[in-house]
C-alpha cells in the first residue's frame, strides 16, 4: 500500500486532498506531487536532459491500481506539446486534465520535463504523470548512441513527433557494409580498435554511449548521409575523466570544423554531458563521418547522443510585393527572389511551406484576410520561412439614430466612416439621394420622419474622381416605447435604474468585490471580500452575504458572468498582492447562487503574466479570456475549459509590442471586434479596435476609434443594451481624481455609444444618453452641430500641419489633420453663417502621452464679427485632451472665437508650445 498527499498551493488558497490506494506493477511507477521540470546533471555551461511523456494510468482490477505506460511524447523547443485528451483505462477512454504549462517550460533541447495530470475514476481524482522530451525543430537524425536493438525513450519521442522526416529508423546501429547510410563504424574487433558500447537505462540517453577508451589512433567515427542543405550536428559527450578531446567532420577525407573541448567530471556515477556542435553546408548529397578523438593520454572520447538538424541557410528570403498590411481592395501578391534560379513555395492555410506545398508560378489573388507563408529553395537548400498578413478591409458606414435635446422622437441619424488616405472628400447618400458632403468622418442628417427605415452609403472622391462606395447601413427612426432614465456624460451623474444581476429562479443575484478589513487569526487584515446580493426585483431591497475573504489581496477589472450550462456564476479578475503589481495572476471563481464560492484558478495563465483582462463568451458558450501580458506589451487570448474553470489553451497572441490595456471582445454579425486603450497611466488616450472572423487567425491592424482622447477617458468594456432593439455602449473611464491637477468631477465612467457594420466600428460622445430596457441606449445631442464645415480664420497658422479648416471638418482622431499656430497667442474665428443659441461646445486638443498638456484659453462670441463677449473663461484650465463646455449665455451668436494664450505641461507646469494642436471645435445648439 502506498499513501500519498496530492497538494496544490497558490497565493489565493491552500488546500490538500489525501488519497490512499493499492497498486501492483512490474514496471517503475512514476508519481510526482507537483508539476516540475526534471533536469539532468548539468555542466556550468549547458543543462542537458531529456523529455518523455509517460503518464501514470490507473486500471482497477480487484480493487488494485495497475500502472501502465502510455505513448512517449515529444515537442519542439519552446512549443507546448499536444497532450492526449483521454487515457485508456481498462476498456474506457477516461478524460485527463493536465497541469498548466506553456512553451517556456520546454525551452531546453534534449531536456526531460515532467507534467502532472489528473483523471477521475468513480468520482475520485487520481494523479497521473507525463514526461515530455524537448527536441530541436527540423531534426533529421537523432542517435541515442550505444542503444542498438534496444529501446530509447527520446528516440521514440522523436520518431512519433517527426515521422518520416527522421531518417534513422532505430536509436543506433553498427555499420556492417558500405551500403548502410548511417551508424557507428568499428574498424576491427581487436581490443585497441573496438568500439565499447555502454547501453545504460533507456529512460535516460546520457547513461548510454559509445566509447573508444582503448583506441590508440582512430577514435570514434559515425557515418551520416545527407541531401544538399545547411545542417547543425550536435554531439553530447559523457566524459569519465578530466581531459580534452578533438571533434570534427570528415568529408571526402578532409577535416572540417575541428574543435578541442576540455571536460570535467563530477563525483557521482552520472557525468554531465558536454555538447559540441558543427555546421555543415552541402551542395550535393554526401555520406561523411562525424569523428572524435582524445587529444591527450586520457581515455576520453565517449559519445552519448548525436543530433542532426537542418537549419536556415544563407539563401535569401522570398520578397513580397506588396508587403502585408491593411488594404481596401483585393490584392495581387507577387513573390520574387534575388536569384532567378530559386524556386518559391507558399501556403495560405497557416501551415509551414516546403516542396510539397504550392509552387509559386503566378501572382496570388488575395480577396480575404489571410496569412501567406513562403519559402525559397536554391539547389534544394531552403531559406527560412517568411510570413506576411494581408487584411482586406471592408469600407463601411454606420448609421446611428439619435435625438436632439428637447425632442421626443429619435428622428435624426449620425453617420460615421473611416477616413482614407486615398480620399479627400465624401458624398453622403440617403436612399440613393445625395444629402450632404464632408471632409471629415461624420455627418448628421436631421429632421427625418419618425418610424421609417433609411439606407445610407458614402462615396469617396479624390478630386473629381470617385474612388469607391461604402457598404451601406440602415437606421430606423422611432419614438421611445417607454420612459427612459438619463445618463449625464459630462459628469457621470445619472438616474438609471437598470435591473442588476442575473435573474435566476425568480430572484436577481448580483456579485461584487469590496475592500474590507476583518480579523484573521486574531489579527486585523485588509483585503478583498466577495459578496452575493439577492433581490426579488433586481432594483432594491437587496440582501447580502459574504462568500469569501482574501487577506492582503487586490482584485482589478472584475467581471461577473453566468454560465447557462453549468448554472453557475463565474467571477473573473486580475489578482494582485495588496499594494503590488508583480503577481500578475488571473483569478477565476465560481458559485452556485445561494451556494459556496469555489476558487477554480488563481495563477498566471499557462505561465504568462496577466494584468488587464476580460472574459468573452462565444455563440457556442465557449469562454475565452483576453489578457494583457509580457508586462502589458502583448495581448493573449486563452480558451477556458467547458466549465469556465481554468485556461487550457493559448489561442493567439495579438498586437505584439502595441502596449494595449483593458482588452475587450464583442461579436456582432459573425465578426469579432477587439477594443483596448493605450497604456497611458491615468490620462486619456486614443481608443483603438481591430476585427477578425477567427479568434486564432489574422486580425486587422489596430484602428482608431472615437477621437484622439476617447473623449477625455480610457476605453474599457463594451456592453449590449436593449431587449427589442440591440444597442452597444462602452464604459470608458475618466480618471479625473488621479490627475496632477485634479478634476473636481473626480473619477467616473463616460458612456460612449458604439455601432458596428461589416468589420467597421464607430464610437461617439453624446452629452446625454437615455436608457430603457426595450430600446436600449438612445443618444441625445445638445443640439445641431453648428460648426461642421464652417469657415475658420486664424491670426497665424503653421501650414505644415494643416490649415484652420481642420478645426471644423468633424475629424478628431489621433491621425486626423489638426491646426497648429506659428506662435502663441493665436485666435481662431468661426463663422456659423447664421445666428444660433449655443448650448454646448466640445474642444479636442492634441495629446502627447507622458507629456500631457493643458490649454489656457477663452472663447468669445459675437453677433456681427466685431464686438465679442467672453462666454468661456478657461485661462486656469487643467483639463487634458477633451473639454465639455456648457454655455449658459443663450444670446443668439453668429461668430465664435477661440483665443489660445498658453500651453502647459500638466506634470511639471513648464510651457509646451511645441505640443500645440487643435483637432476640433464643435458647437451644438439651435439655429434661429
Amino acid at each position: 500500500m502506498i499513501g500519498f498527499i496530492f497538494g496544490e498551493l497558490n497565493r489565493c488558497f491552500s488546500y490538500f486532498e489525501a488519497h490512499e490506494f493499492l497498486f501492483t506493477t512490474s514496471k517503475p511507477l512514476y508519481i510526482t506531487i507537483h508539476s516540475t521540470m526534471k533536469k539532468f546533471n548539468s555542466s556550468p555551461n549547458k543543462t542537458s536532459s531529456s523529455l518523455l511523456i509517460v503518464p501514470l494510468l490507473f486500471c482497477f482490477f480487484s480493487g488494485k491500481v495497475t500502472a501502465q505506460e502510455i505513448s512517449i511524447l515529444g515537442t519542439y523547443t519552446n512549443q507546448k506539446p499536444e497532450f492526449p485528451n483521454t487515457l485508456k483505462i481498462g476498456k474506457k477512454d477516461i478524460p485527463v486534465t493536465w497541469d498548466q504549462t506553456n512553451e517556456r517550460n520546454f525551452g531546453i533541447n534534449f531536456e526531460k520535463v515532467e507534467v502532472n495530470g489528473t483523471v477521475s475514476l468513480n468520482g475520485t481524482k487520481k494523479q497521473v504523470k507525463a514526461i515530455v522530451w524537448v527536441l530541436p525543430e527540423n531534426l533529421v537524425y537523432l542517435f541515442d548512441t550505444g542503444r542498438a536493438n534496444q529501446k530509447s525513450e527520446i528516440f521514440e519521442a522523436a520518431k512519433k513527433l517527426i515521422g518520416k522526416g527522421l531518417l534513422n529508423d532505430a536509436p543506433d546501429r553498427k555499420v556492417n557494409s558500405e551500403k548502410e547510410t548511417w551508424g557507428y563504424i568499428e574498424r576491427n574487433n581487436t581490443n585497441d580498435q573496438k568500439v565499447h558500447v555502454i547501453s545504460g537505462s533507456p529512460e535516460d540517453w546520457a547513461t548510454s554511449f559509445l566509447g573508444d577508451d582503448n583506441d590508440k589512433d582512430e577514435g570514434l567515427s559515425y557515418r551520416i548521409s545527407l541531401q544538399p542543405g545547411t545542417y547543425k550536428i550536435t554531439a553530447a559527450h559523457v566524459p569519465n575523466s578530466i581531459g580534452s578531446f578533438a571533434s570534427w567532420i570528415n568529408i571526402d577525407k578532409v577535416k572540417m570544423s575541428s574543435k578541442v573541448i576540455k571536460t570535467t567530471v563530477m563525483q557521482d556515477s552520472i557525468h554531465p554531458p558536454l555538447f559540441v556542435s558543427h555546421d555543415v553546408r552541402l551542395t550535393q548529397p554526401k555520406t561523411f563521418t562525424y569523428e572524435t578523438q582524445k587529444t591527450s593520454g586520457y581515455p576520453n572520447a565517449n559519445v552519448s547522443l548525436i543530433a542532426v538538424e537542418k537549419v536556415g541557410s544563407n539563401i535569401s528570403l522570398p520578397i513580397f510585393s506588396p508587403t502585408g498590411g491593411d488594404f481596401w481592395q483585393k490584392q495581387s501578391v507577387t513573390l520574387n527572389h534575388s536569384t532567378q534560379a530559386a524556386e518559391i513555395y507558399y501556403t495560405l492555410d497557416g501551415s509551414t511551406p516546403n516542396k510539397t506545398s504550392t509552387r509559386y508560378q503566378r501572382p496570388i489573388e488575395i480577396d480575404k484576410t489571410i496569412r501567406v507563408n513562403a519559402i525559397a529553395y536554391l539547389n534544394n537548400e531552403p531559406s527560412k520561412v517568411v510570413s506576411q498578413d494581408f487584411a482586406i478591409n471592408n469600407w463601411a458606414v454606420t448609421a446611428t439614430p439619435f435625438k436632439l435635446e428637447g425632442e421626443n422622437d429619435v428622428k435624426n441619424v449620425k453617420l460615421n466612416w473611416e477616413q482614407r488616405q486615398d480620399i479627400d472628400s465624401y458624398k453622403i447618400f440617403r436612399d440613393s439621394k445625395l444629402v450632404g458632403e464632408s471632409k471629415g468622418n461624420t455627418f448628421d442628417d436631421y429632421g427625418l420622419e419618425s418610424g421609417n427605415t433609411y439606407t445610407y452609403y458614402i462615396e469617396g472622391y479624390k478630386g473629381d474622381q470617385k474612388i469607391t462606395v461604402s457598404t451601406s447601413h440602415q437606421a430606423t427612426t422611432f419614438k421611445p416605447s417607454e420612459d427612459s432614465f438619463i445618463y449625464n456624460n459630462s459628469n457621470g451623474k445619472n438616474n438609471i435604474k437598470r435591473r442588476g444581476g442575473f435573474e435566476i429562479d425568480n430572484n436577481y443575484f448580483s456579485y461584487e468585490i469590496r475592500e474590507i478589513e476583518k480579523n484573521v487569526d486574531g489579527k486585523n487584515a485588509k483585503g478583498r471580500a466577495i459578496f452575493e446580493k439577492v433581490s426579488a426585483n433586481g432594483l432594491d431591497k437587496w440582501t447580502e452575504r459574504e462568500l469569501g475573504f482574501f487577506p492582503n489581496a487586490n482584485f482589478e477589472g472584475v467581471g461577473i458572468l453566468y454560465n447557462k450550462e453549468t448554472k453557475k456564476i463565474v467571477i473573473v479578475a486580475h489578482y494582485e498582492d495588496q499594494g503590488g503589481y508583480t503577481a500578475a495572476k488571473l483569478y477565476l471563481g465560481q458559485v452556485t447562487p445561494k451556494g459556496k464560492l469555489e476558487t477554480t484558478f488563481c495563477d498566471r495563465p499557462l505561465g504568462f503574466d496577466s494584468r488587464d483582462q476580460s472574459m468573452f463568451i462565444d455563440d457556442d458558450n465557449t469562454a475565452y479570456v483576453l489578457s494583457a501580458t509580457n508586462t502589458n506589451e502583448d495581448v493573449n487570448i486563452y480558451k477556458l475549459d467547458k466549465t469556465w474553470s481554468k485556461p487550457i489553451q493559448l489561442v493567439n497572441t495579438i498586437f505584439k509590442g502595441q502596449h494595449r490595456e483593458t482588452p475587450y471582445l464583442v461579436k456582432k454579425d459573425g465578426e469579432y471586434y477587439f477594443f483596448s486603450s493605450k497604456a497611458s497611466g491615468w490620462y486619456p488616450s486614443q481608443a483603438m479596435y481591430a476585427s477578425a472572423t477567427d479568434l486564432s487567425g489574422v486580425w486587422t491592424q489596430l484602428k482608431e476609434l472615437g477621437n484622439n482622447s476617447t473623449f477625455g477617458s480610457q476605453a474599457n468594456s463594451v456592453f449590449k443594451f436593449g431587449t427589442d432593439k440591440t444597442t452597444y455602449g462602452m464604459y470608458s473611464y475618466h480618471w479625473g481624481a488621479q490627475y496632477n491637477q485634479k478634476d473636481p468631477d473626480g473619477n467616473y465612467p463616460r458612456l460612449l455609444f458604439v455601432n458596428f457594420n461589416a468589420g467597421y466600428s464607430s464610437m461617439e460622445y453624446y452629452s446625454k444618453l437615455e436608457y430603457n430596457e426595450k430600446d436600449g441606449l438612445i443618444p441625445v445631442q445638445s443640439g445641431r452641430n453648428l460648426t461642421m464645415g464652417r469657415r475658420v480664420i486664424a491670426t497665424n497658422s503653421d501650414s505644415r500641419n494643416g490649415g484652420p479648416e481642420n478645426v471644423t471638418d468633424g475629424a478628431a482622431m489621433n491621425s486626423s489633420k489638426f491646426f497648429k499656430g506659428t506662435t502663441l497667442p493665436y485666435s481662431l474665428t468661426i463663422d456659423l453663417e447664421k445666428k444660433a443659441r449655443i448650448k454646448e461646445i466640445n474642444l479636442s486638443t492634441k495629446l502627447m502621452g507622458g507629456s500631457e498638456t493643458a490649454y489656457k484659453y477663452t472663447i468669445e462670441a459675437s453677433t456681427d464679427g466685431k464686438d465679442f463677449k467672453t462666454i468661456v473663461d478657461n485661462l486656469n484650465n487643467w483639463q487634458v485632451g477633451f473639454h465639455i463646455l456648457k454655455i449658459e449665455d443663450q444670446t443668439p451668436y453668429r461668430y465664435l472665437k477661440l483665443n489660445v494664450s498658453k500651453i502647459v505641461n500638466v506634470h511639471n507646469n513648464n510651457g509646451a508650445e511645441w505640443a500645440d494642436g487643435i483637432f476640433e471645435l464643435a458647437a451644438y445648439g439651435t439655429p434661429e
